[in-house]
């Protein structure tokens, strides 16, 4: 994994409809993959999104970097182009 400081996928909006069926999150709660469901993801209506907590490496090279997955944090939800829509009209 890489450095998971940076909150890149809750700015999107597909990331924000994810937290808000996810629910309440500990702060270092990230989501790090999504991806349109399906054989043929141009023709796809629903994207899967993951997140999990992390925490911060303890040694290797990426000692002191948010990258860890803490075991048994792992969410997904599943979020419609339609809910997309929504968010970008808004």
């Amino acid at each position: 994994m890489t450095d998971m400081s940076a909150r890149i996928f809750e700015e999107q909006p597909f990331g924000k409809i994810a937290l808000q069926k996810i629910g309440n999150v500990p702060d270092n709660f990230r989501l790090y993959h999504a991806a349109w469901m399906g054989d043929d993801p141009i023709a796809s209506d629903v994207m899967r999104v993951t997140g999990a907590e992390f925490r911060m490496a303890k040694r290797g090279p990426e000692k002191g970097l948010l990258s860890v997955i803490v075991p048994n944090t792992k969410r997904t939800v599943y979020v419609t182009a339609a809910e997309m829509r929504q968010v970008m009209e808004a």
